[in-house]
Order: C-alpha cells, then sequence, then structure tokens
C-alpha cells in the first residue's frame, strides 16, 4: 500500500465523524459521463446548458426527458468508491454522504444518510397537483409520451435541481451541519467549482478537521487537505479492504 493510501486510511480509522463530499467523478467508474471531464458525445447531442436550464425545461420539457431516455437506457451499478462508503456508514465512522450526484447510487449501494445537493432523477411529481411519480411509472410513460404528463394533465418535473434553482432545504441544512462537525472529509470526484458544494469542505476545516482529497483534477483544496490522491478506484478499493 502506497504511503500516502495508508495515511489517508489511517485518518479514516481514527475519524469519530467523518463525512464524504461526492461529485460525478465518483459515478464514472459506473460508467456515467462525468459533466466536466473527458468530452463525452453525449454532451454534443444534449448541450447541459439547455438539458438543466429550468426555463428551458418549461419551455420544451421534451429535450430533457429526450436525456433522461438515453441515459437510462443502461441500468448502472455502484462501484467500489459506492461500496466503500456504504461499508464505512455500516462500521459507524461515516455519518454522511453530501451528494452532486442525482444518479441514485449511492442510495442502490445501501447508504441511508445521503444528502443530496442537486436532487435526483428517481424522485418527480407533477407541477399542477403536486402528485408524486415512481421511477417505474416515469420510465412507463416515457414509452408512450415525448414529455411525461400526470393524469390531470399536469408536466411531471424531475426532482433535480436545476441551475440557478434553490438547493433543497433539508439537505443543505443537513450537509452544513455534518461538514462543520467533521474532524475528516473525503473529498471525491468533484472539482469544487460550483458552490454550495464546493465550500462543504471549508466547514471541516474552520472545525479543526482534516481533508482527504480524492480526485483526478486540480482544485483550490490542493494545498489545504492533508493527504491527495488521484485514483478514486484505486484509494476506494483499499479502504473498502480494510473494513
Amino acid at each position: 500500500m502506497e504511503k500516502e493510501t495508508k495515511k489517508a486510511i489511517d485518518l479514516v480509522k481514527k475519524s469519530t465523524h467523518l463525512t464524504a463530499l461526492t461529485g460525478a467523478g465518483i459515478s464514472t467508474l459506473s460508467g456515467i459521463a462525468d459533466f466536466r471531464g473527458e468530452h463525452n458525445p453525449i454532451w454534443d447531442k444534449f448541450p447541459q446548458e439547455r438539458v438543466f436550464d429550468a426555463d428551458y425545461f418549461r419551455h420544451d420539457p421534451a429535450l430533457f426527458y429526450d436525456f433522461l431516455r438515453e441515459i437510462t437506457q443502461k441500468e448502472y451499478e455502484p462501484n467500489i468508491a459506492h461500496i466503500a462508503l456504504k461499508k464505512l456508514e455500516a462500521a459507524g465512522i461515516l455519518k454522511a454522504v453530501i451528494t452532486q450526484n442525482i444518479d441514485g447510487l449511492h442510495q442502490k449501494a445501501g447508504s441511508k444518510k445521503v444528502y443530496e445537493l442537486h436532487g435526483s432523477i428517481f424522485s418527480n411529481h407533477c407541477v399542477k397537483c403536486r402528485k408524486e411519480c415512481t421511477m417505474d411509472e416515469l420510465k412507463e410513460k416515457l414509452d408512450n409520451e415525448k414529455a411525461p404528463h400526470c393524469s390531470c394533465g399536469g408536466t411531471i418535473r424531475p426532482g433535480i435541481v436545476f441551475y440557478g434553482e434553490q438547493i433543497p432545504e433539508e439537505s443543505m441544512k443537513m450537509s452544513v451541519y455534518h461538514a462543520s462537525r467533521s474532524d475528516l472529509m473525503i473529498v471525491s470526484g468533484t472539482s469544487l467549482l460550483v458552490q454550495p458544494a464546493a465550500y462543504m469542505p471549508v466547514y471541516t476545516l474552520k472545525n479543526n478537521g482534516k481533508v482527504i482529497l480524492v480526485n483526478k483534477g486540480q482544485t483550490y483544496l490542493d494545498d489545504r487537505a492533508e493527504v491527495a490522491l488521484p485514483d478514486i478506484g484505486e484509494f476506494f478499493a483499499a479502504l473498502a479492504e480494510e473494513f
């Protein structure tokens, strides 16, 4: 085991309030395209500035649902990063996962305390009557409608946070709660360019906590991390073996 990886694992073992902050980079191990990673043809077909724009969705919801059909053709599975974090939670070390991801893979892996800053594609409702729509119901509608509608006639809205929209209050509150009480935070798969997720490690640092950074690209946090590692899969595989 490399020296820095061992140092990171030792920090995890000593932690009494560990929090994880995750971004799209960890889901690339499951085959999901990273928003800011290497070029992927899906973003040519579905421009992010339109797919995730609230006004564009209200004007033309079909574009988002064409995108959703594309990305849900395959059943994505949790990878070693999701599994390792679930193991840490089961061991009583990890107190919360704060995620920018909308793919639901943390929950699919078995994590219970997950706070989704950008919502989830698995939470949907009617904009008119507010009735919830399960993913199974949504998929059935997508087989028959360009843009799915409720029985009342209202458009089904995905439970994601579109650009410019407010973060869900409960997710934000609990994320700040855990980040500001953590003695250690694992930050992985995020460029730390988008607020409020980008500020979460600062809450931990202000609590005199430490940060383990596991990320392929550079971030503003590189020189403040106790340990910085480039390989997400390698680190979480080593971590999973310990718990």
